[in-house]
């Protein structure tokens, strides 16, 4: 049943980034500045709502090249406890 949901979750994403690919080969500018825009809210969120994403090599690459939806996949997976999320110094 899982493995069903799985399935289609996966297919779904490739049919979204198949068609983000399409309509931003069209326009590469439109790509530019929307990874651009998408790295300086990363930045703004942390810096000033202090969202505790990690600002790596990692987080930087899956924001520029997804824009402003890496960004929300990003948010999504950090509020919902599966990745993205800062370790803390507790001893």
């Amino acid at each position: 049943m899982v493995k069903q949901y799985v399935e289609l979750g996966t297919l779904i994403v490739a049919l979204v980034a198949l068609w983000l690919l399409f309509v931003f080969i069209q326009n590469p500018i439109a790509l530019l500045v929307n990874s651009i825009f998408a790295i300086v809210i990363l930045f703004l969120l942390n810096t000033i709502f202090r969202v505790g994403i990690p600002i790596n090599i990692l987080t930087v690459l899956v924001v520029a090249m997804g824009g402003i939806i890496g960004l929300l996949l990003i948010l999504l997976f950090r509020y919902s406890n599966i990745a993205f999320y800062a370790e803390s110094n507790k001893r």
